[in-house]
């Protein structure tokens, strides 16, 4: 088979179709994700397409370029997305598109690209581990959901419920709550929180694939998710609440609002998102009965350059992160989408 791989420049049905009926390729794959990153921060885009003799669609990757002086020239496949990499019908075609994004990432004078990938790609390459995103099958009936729970899961629900917290689904309208809650608790946790203006990109981008769930108490939101849908796959690749408001159990009522509103959706099946295995968030989403599902992320380096992952648990970036809990929050506000534009 004769593959050709390109670089689209303009919105294609096929790339889309292709991405659909690809088992495990969320939001992150469109090539719509990738032109509002690059709208909302201003980070190159290029959505690598492989196509066969007949011009049929038969392989994507795309990718996001960052460059900045303190975290280098990379290329990541996908920015702002858990997951990312090769999509392929066939081992000729997955090594046509990682051949053309080494070549790409060669004449853009990048250091490295990074795959976010849950099947690692089988190629020498650098690997990074340690992280799962936690999977929920969901059934079309949340009665059926509400019974498969552990009883302290459900005992937490009702006490958010008797404590009088509410909860609701909304979009742009509820923007300004949610990022409020969430550039506080990025701050409490060290890390650059993303911009306002890239949550609003793609709510406007997707209006009926992303949107906001949020937890209110006595008419103020107290804690909120930034939740996406797409091809039966949900996910919620960012929430936060408001710490002092913990005892109410905001989080359980928060994700059990998501889950029963996705039953009742036909959505198959719910990502509780990123994580590091044992850690407190893990423990969180597993008491749901999540699976946790491998992230395994991969880099190529060019010759000559040092292998370096731009991450907070990274030995270099840890002074930062206490840093960064010490500052200001108005401070972290405003520079936190500057930095974070660079992580991805």
């Amino acid at each position: 088979m004769s593959v050709t791989v390109e670089i689209l420049n303009n919105p294609d049905r096929a790339c889309d179709a292709f991405v659909a009926r690809t088992p495990g390729a969320g939001m992150g794959y469109l090539y719509s994700w990738g032109q509002a990153v690059t709208r909302a921060v201003g980070l190159k885009s290029f959505y690598l397409v492989a196509v066969d003799e007949d011009r049929e669609v038969c392989g994507v990757l795309p990718l996001s370029q960052t460059r900045s002086r303190f975290f280098g020239n990379r290329l990541i496949s996908q920015a702002f997305s858990m997951y990312g990499g090769i999509l392929a019908d066939s081992v000729e075609v997955r090594d046509s598109l990682f051949r053309r994004a080494v070549e790409l990432a060669c004449d853009l004078c990048c250091e490295s690209i990074e795959f976010r990938g849950v099947s690692p790609l089988p190629y020498d390459l650098h690997l990074r581990t340690g992280k799962v995103c936690m999977h929920l099958p969901l059934a079309g009936d949340p009665g059926e959901m509400w019974d498969s729970f552990d009883c302290k899961v459900r005992n937490q629900v009702r006490k958010a419920e008797k404590s009088d917290l509410t909860a609701c689904k909304g979009g742009v309208e509820l923007l300004d709550d949610f990022y409020r809650i969430y550039a506080i608790r990025m701050h409490q946790l060290g890390t650059p929180c993303y911009s306002r203006r890239l949550m609003r990109t793609l709510l406007e981008t997707f209006p009926d694939g992303c949107g906001i769930f949020a937890v209110g108490r006595d008419g103020h939101i107290i804690g909120a998710g930034f939740v996406t849908w797409w091809n039966g796959f949900v996910e919620i690749p960012w929430a936060a609440s408001l710490v002092e408001y913990n005892r109410f159990c905001p989080n359980h009522l928060l994700y059990w609002s998501v889950i029963r509103h996705f039953c009742l959706g036909g959505a198959k099946c719910f990502d509780f998102g990123r994580c590091t295995i044992d850690g407190p968030t893990y423990r969180f989403k597993k008491q749901w009965g999540a699976t946790p599902v491998g992230l395994n992320y991969q880099y190529w380096v060019r010759p000559g350059c040092e292998f370096s992952p731009v991450v907070p648990d990274n030995p270099r970036y840890r002074r930062k992160v206490e840093l960064w809990k010490r500052l200001p929050l108005w401070v972290t506000r405003l520079a936190g989408p500057v930095v974070s534009k660079y992580l991805g």
